[in-house]
């Protein structure tokens, strides 16, 4: 039997979240009802998957949507597609109940898997619709956003045991020396320093993200904040035994945050003074390729092996590498890196071996770099 396809797509109307939808509702049902043309061409255009299932629970119909993402004719049954148990289990008892109601169910594809919010409503005749919502995107912020906060915790965990002990030690010891004292306070303090400098990152980082959108329009003299950040880290580079060596190069302009740009640069170099081998040189290049403005930070050191390049700007990931595991650091600064990059319009790119060093290059693109012979 055939179904009122203009009833059927009605029903959907007021759930159906795609942007056609809302912006014409109006107009597709009246248009629907002062026409000839099937609804079905209409229907087509919706974004979001939905089959119409007959009693049997074979496809009476299916949109454009559902033929193209699920491969979905008409008089397949459904469970042939949707071969898990819990879909089965979820129509069935829907229909029985005779309650339109929604689960989530993972698909499972070539190219990975994704997740939908599929609804039922029940329609006469012992029919039934199906409408499935994509929310893979939600459900991977939701697994990142999950890591995060199992991230963070872990490593604010350690320090704050730490200072806890400490805390528990001098309280039950109280005829310690003053020399056993200052050995406390300056785990004490170092502990405190380690969590105030990955509270800091995450407030950086929420702030990049954040900015991610706002237009830049400030000309940025980009020589100026290369010697600047390597002003800021002189003192530690100097006490590692490294040498930072900037190539001469002429004068380049950037559009850019300046305040974020030094902090980018600051965080690579720091990088690079932290891993470089003893009485190693850093250098530095800011030239011109093809019109576009880049920038080099290259480095000797331990290198990483490729296979983890593609990580090491994930936030908390650690190179798990005996010879830099024991270096501090928050986890956080190619993740910040990563960002502004990502705001500046540019581009990052890793290379490294192992047993050699690393170079990362910041590439900006000619719409944000100007070079100028001064």
């Amino acid at each position: 039997m055939k179904l009122n396809s203009l009833n059927i797509f009605k029903k959907i109307l007021d759930d159906e979240k795609s942007n056609f939808v809302k912006n014409n509702k109006k107009k597709i049902v009246k248009s629907s009802k002062n026409t000839i043309f099937p609804v079905n061409d209409l229907v087509n255009t919706i974004d979001t998957p939905f089959v119409i299932l007959d009693k049997n629970y074979k496809v009476n119909f299916a949109n454009y949507a559902a033929k193209k993402q699920f491969s979905v004719d008409k008089d397949i049954n459904i469970f042939s597609i949707f071969r898990r148990p819990e879909f089965k289990e979820n129509i069935m008892k829907k229909k029985s109940k005779r309650k339109s109601n929604e689960f989530i169910y993972e698909f499972f594809e070539s190219q990975g898997s994704k997740f939908f919010n599929i609804k039922t409503y029940i329609l006469r005749n012992n029919f039934l619709l199906l409408s499935f919502m994509d929310i893979s995107r939600l459900k991977k912020l939701e697994n990142l956003r999950s890591d995060f906060v199992g991230n963070v915790s872990h490593e604010l965990k350690t320090p704050l045991n730490t200072i806890i002990n400490i805390i528990e030690l001098i309280k039950n010891q109280k005829n310690l020396s003053l020399k056993e004292r200052k050995k406390f306070m300056s785990i004490f303090e170092k502990e405190t320093y380690k969590m105030k400098s990955i509270i800091e990152d995450l407030l950086d980082l929420t702030k990049i993200e954040t900015d991610l959108e706002k237009k830049i329009s400030n000309i940025i003299n980009l020589n100026k904040i290369i010697l600047s950040s390597v002003d800021i880290l002189k003192k530690k580079a100097n006490k590692n035994n490294i040498k930072i060596k900037i190539q001469k190069t002429k004068k380049f302009n950037i559009l850019g945050d300046a305040n974020q740009l030094q902090q980018m640069f600051v965080n690579i170099l720091d990088n690079s003074i932290k891993y470089a081998d003893k009485n190693s040189t850093v250098n530095i290049y800011l030239k011109n390729v093809n019109n576009k403005t880049v920038l080099i930070f290259k480095d000797k050191g331990p290198g990483i092996p490729n296979s983890l390049i593609p990580r090491i700007t994930e936030r908390f990931y650690r190179v798990p590498q005996k010879k830099i595991q024991n270096i501090e650091g928050t986890g956080l600064g190619l993740a910040i890196v990563k960002h502004i990059v990502i705001r500046h319009k540019a581009k990052i790119n890793i290379t490294s071996k192992v047993g050699e060093g690393s170079l990362i290059e910041i590439i900006f693109n000619k719409s944000h770099a100007t070079r100028l012979n001064l």
